[in-house]
């Protein structure tokens, strides 16, 4: 489990530095969570932040390590094609993403992918001899220059635009398949150093012609029969859909689902209205009508290739109507598949927060006080076995009541049991980390304390064996076992002291307790140490005073004063 939450933890930090851009530090991270736990999610990621640096073969790599783990995962051979691709071997890139579509038909990652490599293959083997113009797009800091450059810097706020620069990166004898963009010319020739004259350029001339007289706009073409069919349909069926959203907004749910169902009876094929007739079915609290709403419509989208961010959103309404049944682990794929189609900053953080429930669900589910009970059971059985057959027992005792505590956090007799065990093995700190765990959480359990006290006296830390023996009598004042043992610390105590000898480690072990720190910073008590060592008399004025006692008592029985 440790070792999944260290994995886990890094996996995190490789995410958001590849979402930062910062492909050098995630690729740092992805490879810390494969030392922990390699799975083949984590090769995928680091496949896609070598493909980002343009380091293909490293891409490949990682790839192909991500199918061998999973075979059957779409996304793997997504991988493989893109590191082909940039290595320029196009037909081994298509079967790459053919193959990924053999298990995961449709996939978004795929089709593009392969569609893109099927253009840049055609333009490569025919660029019209313009290969070579392309290569000034293949400088690492193409996008860079073009951000600090003015006149380009507005191009890279279209995101068609940044693909097409990219894929000039990775295929620069594409070029010929670009030049009709206008923006591709100007910012080549800012790359080449060179003046290109586009319609957007301004002529370096000193002064500018007179503008010429506008030409007539040409009048339309008129629309074919088949268009105008098209266009009257389209009409109709959006007004169907208005309607619908009137419904909708009033809460006339069954009246909205009418329209809805009658603009896709007149448009079958355009995904839209059924995401809308999708969203009527969730508020009717129809989850798996939604998803098999919101599947047909995907289905509908892909045909029809529509925009991505509508395939998207429907993925996104379907982890919705998963998320709402308790199906976490179903929401969570559904909204992985929606950020595959489009990154949507609202799909993300439904995409965390549902992570986060299915860790918190996993937690309560752990949780059981009647299973923590017979964990602790199991553990006493081993620990009634450990003066037979050895210390091994104790260990599986410590097992099973560490498992009592995970299932039930607010029981402190698991604590008690655990630290007998960590007695018979020599372990004593370990002991009372467990005994002072013991008593902080129930005051009242005199074993507790019983146990806190049995491991000070074994410490030879009688002062607070001394407590624990004085919380007991509190608690049962006439506990016989709390009385003798009190005793029997006394005894210790006034043997030490009469022998003469100091115990350093014990001495040691005291200085180190704040308690002891604190009587000793005392001005008024160290005022009379130093006169009992002149006037023993001073000693037996000092004890008359219960406070003054109690801390020179204290001392004593600490190993740190001794009185003859």
């Amino acid at each position: 489990r440790a070792v999944a939450a260290d994995m886990e933890a890094e996996k995190a930090l490789g995410n958001e530095k590849f979402k930062a851009a910062d492909f050098p530090a995630a690729i740092e991270h992805f490879s810390k969570a494969l030392d922990i736990q390699p799975t083949h999610v984590l090769y995928s990621n680091r496949s896609a932040c070598y493909c980002s640096l343009r380091k293909y073969d490293e891409a490949l790599s990682d790839a192909e390590k991500c199918i061998a783990a999973k075979p059957d995962w779409g996304k793997g051979y997504g991988r493989k094609g893109a590191a082909l691709h940039g290595l320029g071997r196009y037909n081994d890139a298509i079967a790459a993403y053919e193959s990924g579509l053999g298990h995961e038909p449709g996939l978004a990652m795929l089709t593009n992918g392969m569609a893109e490599a099927k253009a840049e293959m055609e333009a490569s083997q025919d660029d019209g001899g313009m290969g070579s113009l392309g290569n000034v797009f293949g400088q690492p800091d193409v996008l860079q220059k073009i951000a600090a450059n003015p006149q380009t810097a507005a191009f890279l706020a279209d995101p068609g635009f940044v693909a097409k620069i990219q894929s000039l990166q990775r295929n620069p004898s594409a070029i010929g398949q670009h030049l009709q963009d206008q923006r591709v010319l100007q910012v080549m020739g800012m790359l080449m150093g060179v003046n290109i004259q586009t319609p957007d350029a301004p002529m370096p001339q000193a002064s500018a012609p007179p503008p010429k007289a506008k030409a007539p706009e040409p009048e339309p073409e008129p629309l074919t029969p088949e268009q105008e069919a098209a266009l009257a349909l389209r009409k109709e069926a959006d007004e169907h859909k208005l309607k619908g959203n009137a419904a909708y907004k009033a809460k006339d749910f069954d009246a909205a689902i009418g329209h809805y169902e009658a603009a896709i009876k007149v448009l079958p094929g355009e995904p839209t209205y059924y995401n809308n007739l999708a969203a009527v079915l969730m508020e009717k609290k129809d989850f798996e009508g939604c998803i098999a709403m919101c599947k047909t419509g995907i289905e509908k989208g892909r045909e029809a290739k529509a925009d991505y961010k509508l395939i998207a959103r429907s993925f996104m309404r379907i982890g919705n109507a998963y998320k709402k049944q308790g199906q976490l682990d179903e929401a969570i794929r559904s909204y992985e598949d929606s950020l595959m189609e489009d990154r949507s900053e609202e799909v993300e953080k439904l995409l965390k927060q549902t992570r986060a429930a299915k860790k918190k669900a996993e937690a309560e589910a752990y949780l059981s006080p009647e299973k923590a009970e017979e964990a602790r059971q199991e553990g006493n059985e081993f620990f009634k076995r450990g003066p037979a057959e050895g210390p091994e027992m104790y260990a599986k005792a410590i097992e099973k009541y560490s498992e009592a505590m995970r299932r039930n956090p607010k029981d402190h007799v698991p604590y008690s049991n655990r630290a007998a065990c960590y007695q018979k093995l020599m372990e004593w700190q370990l002991a009372l980390k467990d005994a002072d765990r013991c008593v902080e959480m129930e005051p009242t359990f005199v074993k507790g304390w019983s146990r806190k006290a049995g491991i000070h006296f074994y410490l030879k830390e009688y002062h607070k064996a001394l407590d624990a023996y004085d919380r007991i009598l509190k608690l049962e004042p006439a506990n016989e076992e709390a009385k003798s043992m009190t005793e029997q610390v006394l005894q210790a105590v006034n043997a030490a002291n009469q022998s003469g000898e100091v115990d350093q480690e014990r001495q040691a072990r005291a200085m180190a307790d704040p308690e002891i720190q604190a009587i000793l910073g005392d001005p008024q008590l160290r005022s009379i140490l130093g006169e009992m060592q002149t006037d023993p008399k001073k000693a037996q004025a000092a004890m008359a005073d219960p406070t003054i006692a109690a801390k020179l008592q204290k001392l004593i029985a600490a190993g740190v004063l001794q009185v003859r």
